[in-house]
C-alpha cells in the first residue's frame, strides 16, 4: 500500500467518523487486532499439538514394529517367526530404496 493510498484512507476515515471519534475507533481496532492475534496463536498451538500427537503415534507404531523385528519371542511358533521376519524385510526394503 502506497503512502498516497494510506493518506486517502485516513482522510475518508476523518470525514466519515469525525476527528472526535477517531481515537476511540483506533483503540477498538487495536483491541480487535490483538484479539485476532491471540486467537491465531491459540489455533496454531492447538493444531501443532494435534500434529505432534499424530507424529508421536506414528513413531510409537514404528518403534513397536522395529522392536518386534529385533526381538525373537520364544513363545511364538517358527512359522509366525518367519512371517515376522518377512514383515521386517518388507519394512526394510523402502529404506534400501531411499538410500539408493
Amino acid at each position: 500500500m502506497s503512502s498516497a493510498e494510506l493518506l486517502i484512507i485516513i482522510l475518508v476515515a476523518i470525514i466519515v467518523f469525525g476527528p472526535n471519534k477517531l481515537p476511540m475507533l483506533a483503540e477498538h481496532l487495536g483491541k480487535l487486532y490483538k484479539q485476532f492475534l491471540h486467537l491465531k496463536e491459540q489455533a496454531m498451538a492447538f493444531w501443532q499439538a494435534r500434529w505432534n500427537e499424530q507424529q508421536l503415534r506414528e513413531n510409537l507404531k514404528k518403534a513397536e514394529q522395529a522392536d518386534a523385528c529385533y526381538q525373537q519371542p520364544n513363545s511364538r511358533k517358527l512359522e509366525s517367526s518367519s512371517e515376522l521376519q518377512a514383515d521386517c524385510q518388507e519394512d526394510k526394503e523402502p529404506e534400501r530404496r531411499d538410500a539408493n
